[in-house]
């Protein structure tokens, strides 16, 4: 049954959760043995590295082997009053309705307006201005400005009234505490799986986690929450302060984090072209996988799943729109059109300058981003001492031998004879062929249709690309 639930798990992200689920679930074991709170982790991954569908499987995982899981959207629920009502929701769907769960129930319903945060000024309708948008400074000003503009009894009388709310809403909080211990006390542990937290407005992300973490010390109660944390860091200073260590606040909410490995991008090329339909004959004809060396290039090029979808929805549509008579060279457009996506735009601007007119900066982007990692490792003939010579090509290599090809004439001959030299032959080989019917005279110097490529990419990139890398 797990296989179905990962089916189509092209980043391997079942062996993240199944050495996650075991460890999580050893920790526990010792914790509850020894008397201590719960367990808290934070899966940190860039935006587009799966977050989402691993918790979403993850759940699915823990689900069918009767686990008690509850889900979390943050950034669905961050119109929430109150953060905590939007994580207790979920719990009390995941522990059901009988047994030690109605007693969390009659907890929350004897405590609600207790339990909900009151930061307000002055009257009671304005508790919570915290959750609703405000920042913490502005609330700040408000209170002061509050107490100046009154009589000092009257500032005394606010006080008070402030001091027992937050110390009834502290009780409250302890009940529900103390309810859910004894729910999950003795039995499986509960998983709280919250999701999306990096997306929700800053004061509801500070928010969240200052409420959530009076239940992480809850035995038996284990917490997965999936963030960008370095995104997540910069919310904690749009609320708090550019100057203030949001990497080591974030320390203080969880007992430990996992990072995801890199995945190989292959896979996810061959299933996106797969579903798509794209015909494979399409391409410019090589003697290599075009398809695994397309995830190379994005590899090298530090690219993410997310990346990797929009980069060939692009690829695609420049397809469509390219002479339908010629193939397509991949291995330049799909290197090239990265380069437009992750807004590499001096590297972009270098690789279809047929005038040469890129700048230092322009050259140091292009080397920068297409790397010289080789792609593929070869050996050849030498023919004059008959031995077996390594050869090894990078993306730059495809890069560079394109570039040439627009550079020059398509009269001008040149002699190398790397493979990607004889990838980029082939290629103007076929066009002298098809578009010019072989007839081309030398004292008339034509141009490759590829220096159409440049503006096709930047029309079908604004069309496609909404966020490009910055997105999740």
């Amino acid at each position: 049954m797990t296989d179905k639930i990962w089916s189509g798990d092209f980043l391997n992200r079942q062996e993240d959760a199944d050495f996650l689920i075991k460890f999580l679930l050893q920790q526990n074991e010792n914790a509850v043995q020894r008397g201590r709170s719960g367990i808290s982790v934070n899966v940190s991954a860039p935006w587009g590295a799966g977050k989402t569908y691993f918790l979403t499987n993850m759940a699915r995982q823990l689900t069918e082997t009767d686990y008690k899981v509850a889900e979390v959207n943050a950034w669905r629920d961050d119109h929430a009053i109150d953060p905590m009502f939007a994580v207790m929701s979920p719990i009390l769907k995941a522990l059901g309705k009988a047994g030690a769960a109605t007693t969390v129930v009659g907890a929350i319903k004897k405590n609600f307006s207790k339990i909900a945060i009151h930061t307000g000024v002055g009257l009671a309708s304005r508790a919570a201005g915290f959750f609703i948008g405000k920042a913490v400074d502005e609330i700040t000003r408000e209170v002061g400005k509050a107490l100046t503009e009154t009589s000092e009894e009257v500032a005394n009388e606010y006080a008070d009234d402030a001091l027992k709310s937050f110390e009834e809403g502290q009780t409250a909080i302890d009940g529900f505490r103390e309810s859910l211990a004894k729910a999950v006390e003795g039995g499986q542990p509960l998983f709280v799986l919250i999701d999306e937290l990096d997306r929700c407005k800053p004061t509801y992300a500070v928010a969240l986690l200052e409420r959530v973490k009076h239940l992480f010390d809850v035995p038996n109660v284990i917490f997965v929450v999936a963030t960008h944390t370095d995104q997540l860091a910069h919310t904690i200073k749009a609320v708090y302060g550019e100057g203030f260590d949001a990497e080591r606040y974030l320390l203080r909410f969880f007992d430990r984090t996992y990072t995801f490995d890199r995945p190989k991008l292959d896979q996810l090329i061959k299933a996106r072209w797969s579903a798509e339909g794209f015909a494979i004959d399409r391409l410019a004809p090589f003697h290599h996988d075009q398809l695994v060396l397309m995830g190379e290039m994005a590899d090298r090029m530090g690219l993410w799943p997310r990346d990797v979808h929009q980069v060939l929805a692009i690829l695609w549509s420049v397809a469509r729109l390219f002479d339908d008579r010629l193939p397509i060279p991949a291995l330049f457009a799909f290197p090239l059109i990265a380069a437009y996506q992750q807004r590499q735009l001096g590297a972009f601007h270098f690789a279809t300058d047929v005038d040469q007119r890129g700048t230092q900066a322009d050259i140091q982007e292009y080397n920068n981003f297409f790397k010289e990692d080789p792609i593929i490792s070869t050996k050849r003939l030498d023919r004059d001492t008959s031995r077996e010579i390594a050869q090894h090509t990078s993306t730059r290599d495809f890069m560079n031998t394109f570039r040439t090809i627009l550079i020059h004439p398509l009269t001008d001959n040149f002699s190398n004879r790397s493979p990607e030299f004889e990838y980029g032959d082939g290629f103007r080989a076929a066009e002298m062929r098809i578009v010019h019917g072989g007839m081309i005279y030398q004292d008339v110097p034509i141009r490759s249709v590829l220096i159409q490529l440049g503006p096709m990419i930047k029309k079908a990139g604004r069309l496609t690309v909404g966020k490009s890398a910055k997105e999740r």
